[in-house]
């Protein structure tokens, strides 16, 4: 049975998707996968022009979702056994950045195979044949395939990206700087020296930025309580919440929410 995936890359502007109530924000350089039989959508309009391209694919085996990345070992060929074919996995992250050299890969394979466009101008597809062979256009798919595999192995310059990505995905869960230097393996003070670098803060201080972003959007768009939206975005203490969110934004968080509101 086909299941089909939907690859998003954003090359400039913002995509603002849902997927079974789980919120991503898309930016410039950034990649989503859609699983099959998941709900998806847009859940806010484009903010800032937005390029982007969309790209369906399907699997005729089995597939599963994990946490972490699967790697499979390199095993020594055996004279005994040069003709079995052994089972190999390709492991893809959903959601996640390129850097500046992926991010052109990418798009020159996505430009090659690309068989339908859509102008805003013009609110209609314009459907064509590609321009490369359908042995080139596999080619050019498991090139995709490859630069999102790579986007898995993290490098020492990747650490503090790959920590800002995961708090974006998990920025409910309670700070624990242990846990997170064994999801990535590196040592605590590691993690820290790479997101000051980056940053400028602490990833503590990072993940609180994070969570403050995700309560500025719930002040505007819901009519939930302050305390409510504090225990959304992972502050279990309302005070602790409001004094976090008036020392980085300012304000506190009714006076932010009223500021919205009085423009109405």
């Amino acid at each position: 049975m086909e299941q089909t995936f939907n690859l998003i890359f954003v090359t400039a502007g913002t995509l603002y998707m849902e997927e079974n109530n789980k919120r991503y924000t898309v930016d410039e350089r950034q990649f989503l996968i859609l699983p099959p039989n998941r709900l998806h959508k847009g859940y806010k309009c484009c903010d800032k022009p937005t390029n982007f391209f969309w790209l369906h694919f399907y699997t005729t085996g089995s597939f599963s979702y994990a946490d972490k990345p699967i790697y499979d070992r390199n095993h020594k060929q055996k004279a005994n056994y040069q003709f079995i074919k052994e089972p190999f996995h390709i492991s893809l992250p959903q959601y996640g950045y390129l850097n500046l050299e992926q991010q052109s890969q990418m798009a020159e394979c996505m430009n090659a195979i690309v068989q339908v466009k859509i102008d805003k101008k013009r609110p209609k597809k314009d459907f064509y044949s590609s321009a490369v062979s359908q042995i080139k256009s596999q080619q050019l798919f498991f090139s995709i395939l490859s630069i999102l595999c790579d986007v898995n192995i993290s490098s020492d310059k990747d650490v503090a990206q790959d920590i800002y990505d995961y708090f974006n995905l998990f920025y409910k869960e309670p700070f624990d700087l242990k846990k997170l230097a064994a999801e990535y393996a590196f040592h605590p003070t590691h993690i820290i020296r790479c997101v000051k670098k980056k940053y400028g803060i602490s990833p503590l201080q990072l993940l609180l930025n994070i969570r403050i972003n995700k309560a500025k959007e719930l002040l505007v768009e819901t009519n939930h309580t302050i305390s409510q939206i504090g225990m959304e975005v992972g502050f279990e203490d309302n005070a602790y919440f409001t004094k976090q969110f008036k020392k980085i934004v300012q304000q506190t968080p009714t006076e932010y929410r009223n500021q919205f509101r009085n423009k109405k």
